[in-house]
C-alpha cells in the first residue's frame, strides 16, 4: 500500500509538472516584474495580513491560506526575510505533507530555497533530491542542484547537473522554462569553472550570463537583481585576473542595481561591498575601502543568516585599512563601535558557547 500511495504520488506531481515549471531557479519568481523594493515591502504588509487573516479564519492546511502564503514566501525570499519564511514554514510544511498535491510540493520547494539562502546547503540538496525523485528532472530543477553542488565544493556534480540542464533547455528551446533557465546555467558553470581555476573559460561563461540577463533587462525595460549576480560574477574572474578597473566597474553596476531591486539594506550588497573594498585597496584608494568595508560590515550584523566567519573577515579588512605606521588610528576606527556591539550582542544571543 505506502509503495502505491507513492507510486500515485509520483505520478501526480508528474501530471503537475507544467503549472510547476514554476519551480524556477533559486531566486523564485523575480522574472514576473520590476524589481521594486518599496513595492515588493508594500506588497509583503498587504500579504501577511492577508495570510493571518485567512489563517485564523480557515486555518493553516486550507488551499486558499497556503495560495496566499505561497506569494508571500516569494516576496520574503526576494527580500531575504529568512527568519520569517523559516518560522512560518515549520507549520506550513507539516499542513501541506497530508495533501499529497501540487502544495506538497511547493512546500518542499520552498523549505529548500530557504535553506539554501541560510547557508544550509546539505538540507537544502536533499529537498531539492527529494523534489528530483517525485518530479523527474528539469532545467530549473538540474540548474538549483548544481548551484547547491558548487555551495559545497563538489565541482564534478555541480558541473554535471550543469550540463543536464542546458541539455534539458535545449530540448525545451523556445519555451519559457529554456528562456528563464540559460542566465542561470551559465552562471553556475562560471562559479564551477572559476573554482577549478579555468579563468579564461569562467570569464567567457560569466560574461554570457550576464549579456543574457542584460538583454532580457533592456527588452523587458527593467532591471533586474539577476544582471546584478551576473555582474558580479564576472568581477569575481576579473579580479583573479588582476584587471582591477573593469572589476570595479561591474561590482559598482551590481551595488547600484541591487539597491534598486532589493533594497539598500539587502543581503546582497554585503558581498557587493566587500567586493568593491577588496578592489579599492589593490588599488591603494583606502578612503573608499573603509566605506565600502563599513558597509558590507553593517550588512553582515543585520542578516537572518548570520554568518561570523564572514564578519571576522570583513572586520579585519576594515582594520588593516585602519593601520598606519604598524599602529592602528584609533580615533578613526570608534565610527564603527556601533556595529561592532551590534555583532557582539547578536554572537551572545545566537552563537552556540563551548564554556
Amino acid at each position: 500500500m505506502a509503495r502505491q500511495q507513492k507510486t500515485l504520488f509520483g505520478l501526480l506531481a508528474l501530471a503537475l509538472l507544467s503549472p510547476l515549471e514554476q519551480l524556477c531557479p533559486l531566486g523564485a519568481k523575480i522574472d514576473e516584474g520590476p524589481e521594486l523594493a518599496v513595492d515588493q515591502v508594500r506588497e509583503e504588509a498587504v500579504l501577511e495580513a492577508k495570510f493571518a487573516e485567512l489563517k485564523a479564519k480557515y486555518g493553516v492546511g486550507d488551499r486558499r491560506t497556503l495560495q496566499v502564503f505561497f506569494e508571500l514566501f516569494d516576496l520574503w525570499i526576494m527580500l531575504y526575510r529568512l527568519n520569517k519564511a523559516d518560522h512560518a514554514l515549520k507549520e506550513v510544511v507539516p499542513a501541506c505533507e497530508w495533501r499529497r498535491d501540487d502544495l506538497s510540493i511547493k512546500a518542499v520547494q520552498a523549505l529548500a530555497f530557504t535553506r539554501w539562502k541560510q547557508g544550509r546547503y546539505r538540507e537544502a540538496l536533499s529537498r531539492f533530491h527529494e523534489m528530483e525523485g517525485l518530479l523527474g528532472k528539469s532545467p530549473a530543477l538540474c540548474e538549483n542542484i548544481g548551484h547547491t553542488y558548487n555551495a559545497i565544493g563538489a565541482l564534478d556534480e555541480a558541473e554535471s547537473y550543469f550540463q543536464q540542464a542546458a541539455v534539458l533547455v535545449e530540448t525545451r528551446n523556445g519555451s519559457a522554462a529554456g528562456g528563464v533557465n540559460k542566465g542561470g546555467i551559465l552562471l553556475g558553470l562560471a562559479a564551477a569553472l572559476e573554482r577549478r581555476d579555468k579563468l579564461s573559460e569562467a570569464l567567457a561563461a560569466a560574461q554570457s550570463a550576464y549579456d543574457f540577463y542584460q538583454a532580457r533587462d533592456l527588452e523587458r525595460g527593467w532591471d533586474s537583481s539577476l544582471t546584478a549576480k551576473a555582474a558580479m560574477m564576472v568581477s569575481k574572474v576579473l579580479v583573479r585576473t588582476e584587471s582591477y578597473t573593469e572589476a570595479e566597474r561591474k561590482t559598482k553596476e551590481a551595488i547600484r542595481l541591487f539597491i534598486s531591486t532589493s533594497g539598500d539594506d539587502s543581503p546582497l550588497l554585503s558581498g557587493a561591498y566587500k567586493r568593491w573594498g577588496e578592489i579599492l585597496v589593490k588599488r591603494n584608494n583606502l578612503k573608499k575601502a573603509r566605506t565600502a568595508f563599513h558597509n558590507a560590515y553593517k550588512l553582515e550584523a543585520i542578516k537572518d543568516a548570520f554568518d561570523l566567519t564572514e564578519i571576522v573577515v570583513i572586520h579585519q579588512h576594515l582594520t588593516d585599512c585602519h593601520m598606519s605606521k604598524g599602529g592602528l588610528d584609533r580615533d578613526s576606527f570608534k565610527k564603527y563601535f556601533d556595529t561592532v556591539n551590534q555583532v557582539l550582542q547578536r554572537v551572545r544571543n545566537e552563537v552556540p558557547q563551548d564554556g
